[in-house]
């Protein structure tokens, strides 16, 4: 199946203040299509975004303001079931990680408990797995739930509404699956 062309056009919510920095979109798309999709009928397939999804990663990562820095640093997304929501989560958490060029990244994964916080983290360590160059890059900890990229001290884990303490960290990227669900505002205000 072949995915219908696409032309981006900026959110109405980019500000009058802000650029499209198309190169820094391109850098995104073209890191997410280097990776493969972990499961069902497209499993060991190129992640070839559809256009929604293309819309969504130039918004965040090709809009930038005046000080050169993504305009959006809070992205809100809603996906109905079935619609590849894990795969383009685990996506982004992997660009953050490995792609977004800060040292000493922290980007987790939240949700209201431990298995359904392992479902985005579990996509992406398929992802790495499958990918030679990201697999030789990392160190996947399975038993903590962390993908460690030593280049940068940067790393990627799992974190739920039952860690005990969620204090203290530096978060650089956060992916907050299944956001419903949280019984309490505690772990997204921490």
């Amino acid at each position: 199946m072949s995915m219908p062309e696409f032309t981006y056009k900026p959110t109405p919510l980019m500000l009058p203040t802000s650029r499209y920095d198309e190169r820094r979109a391109d850098f995104a798309v073209n890191f997410i299509s280097m990776l493969k999709h972990t499961t069902g009928e497209w499993y060991g397939k190129p992640f070839r975004l559809m256009p929604w999804q293309e819309q969504i990663i130039r918004d965040i990562f090709g809009i930038v303001g005046e000080d050169g820095y993504r305009q959006f640093r809070t992205a809100y997304v809603e996906v109905g079931k079935k619609n590849g929501k894990s795969e383009l989560a685990a996506a982004i958490a992997l660009y953050l990680l490995f792609a977004d060029g800060e040292a000493g990244a922290e980007v987790y994964s939240c949700a209201a408990d431990i298995n359904q916080a392992s479902i985005v983290f579990n996509t992406a360590k398929a992802m790495v797995e499958q990918c030679g160059d990201l697999a030789r890059l990392s160190k996947l900890v399975p038993s903590t739930k962390r993908i460690i990229f030593p280049h940068t001290n940067s790393f990627y884990r799992v974190l739920s509404s039952e860690t005990k303490s969620k204090q203290g960290f530096n978060v650089s990227g956060l992916i907050f699956d299944e956001l419903f669900a949280q019984q309490t505002r505690e772990l997204f205000d921490t």
